[in-house]
């Protein structure tokens, strides 16, 4: 893999609340126990991924263990939206995501990666059913 590709620059980074908040109301979901992703795709300018990612304090009370957990998905994703991203280059479309965390304990990090590289797959082949924007 080239020197640079895994990155998580602030062009990646979902940020502004109206957006998420559009992204909330019309999005798709995909389910990945202990994991839900919401989803939405669009026309090409921009970022060909932008995503966020949520903890909620309901199911992580102390702000370590919800700050560990949106680590450890960060990471996970960084090292892995390459099988997304290239996919979406070639096709010409781009996706918004929200990764939100429902399990009520801790998870090891080798049950978030094999679940991001699930969510992921799975984007990829709903990519590939869509119609031209």
């Amino acid at each position: 893999m080239a020197k640079g590709l895994n990155r998580f620059p602030k062009s990646t980074r979902l940020h502004l609340r109206k957006e998420i908040n559009d992204l909330f109301t019309s999005g798709k979901t995909i389910h990945a126990a202990p994991l839900r992703a919401v989803y939405k795709f669009f026309p090409p300018p921009g970022s060909p991924v932008q995503v966020v990612m949520a903890v909620p304090k309901r199911n992580l009370k102390h702000a370590v263990d919800r700050n560990r957990v949106k680590r450890q998905l960060r990471e996970a994703f960084r090292l892995n939206n390459h099988l997304l991203t290239d996919h979406l280059l070639k096709t010409e479309k781009r996706v918004q995501l929200m990764i939100l965390y429902n399990g009520k304990a801790s998870p090891d990090y080798a049950i978030i990666e094999t679940k991001i590289i699930l969510i992921l797959q799975r984007l990829l082949k709903l990519t590939d059913e869509l119609d031209p924007l």
